[in-house]
Parts: C-alpha cells; sequence; structure tokens
C-alpha cells in the first residue's frame, strides 16, 4: 500500500516546478517531431509532473512527496480552479501511461503517445492561464 506524503513548501517555490515543466514540454515536442515515443511519454510525463506540482504549490503551498499518484489527485481537486476535476482526471491518464512507458516490457503506440502529449498540452496550458507570469 503506498504511503501518501503531503510537503508544506513556499509558494514562491511553485517557479522552481514551472522552469522543470517548461524544459520538459520543449523537449517532449521535439521528441514527438522526431516521433521518439518513448520518449515524448516520458517528458510528457515529467512535464505534467512538474505542471501538477507548480500549481498546487502556488495555490495550496503543498505538494505530494508520496510514492502513488493518489494524493496528486486529490490536491489537485483542492485548489478549486475552474477544470480541476477534469485536470486530475487527465493527470491520472497520464500517470497510467507511466507505468506503461517505464515499468512494463512493452512500448507505447503512437497513438498512445500522442493522446499522452494532448493531454499534457491541455494541462500545460490550463496551468501557464493560472500562474504568475
Amino acid at each position: 500500500m503506498a504511503t501518501h506524503r503531503i510537503r508544506e513548501l513556499s509558494k514562491e517555490k511553485y517557479t522552481v516546478y514551472l522552469h522543470k515543466a517548461n524544459e520538459f514540454f520543449i523537449a517532449m515536442k521535439n521528441a514527438e517531431e522526431e516521433e521518439s515515443w518513448n520518449a515524448a511519454c516520458l517528458c510528457a510525463i515529467h512535464c505534467t509532473i512538474s505542471t501538477i506540482d507548480a500549481i498546487t504549490t502556488f495555490h495550496l503551498g503543498l505538494r505530494s512527496t508520496g510514492q502513488g499518484h493518489e494524493e496528486t489527485t486529490h490536491l489537485i481537486k483542492k485548489t478549486n480552479l475552474e477544470s480541476s476535476d477534469e485536470k486530475a482526471k487527465q493527470y491520472t491518464d497520464i500517470i497510467r501511461l507511466k507505468t506503461k512507458v517505464e515499468y512494463d516490457a512493452e512500448e507505447p503506440t503512437e497513438k498512445e503517445a500522442r493522446r499522452g502529449i494532448a493531454q499534457t498540452e491541455r494541462i500545460y496550458k490550463w496551468a501557464k492561464a493560472h500562474l504568475p507570469g
């Protein structure tokens, strides 16, 4: 059973997570262009995680540090931002892709990769609209 942990941190630290998200976003788009689906998926996954960490840090002063990702979905919803329930579902879908890409003896299909990239882009744009600068 996964242990859920939440860490309090200064809201200003969101910029660290947003910077990471920006780098992963660029790398994801580059990998997509090259049709490197494993790399694109991993960058999408890490972009999403960093993006959500930026959102929860800025809006709640909290981020999940547990092994599971269920607590993160709870934090997304707790922000009470417009579309937060939808973004929590998209986050969960992307985390499911993480298991396949990082741990299973399978590779993502182009269709799966493109779906993950599209979900990441939606989360990323949503977050940017709810964060300063």
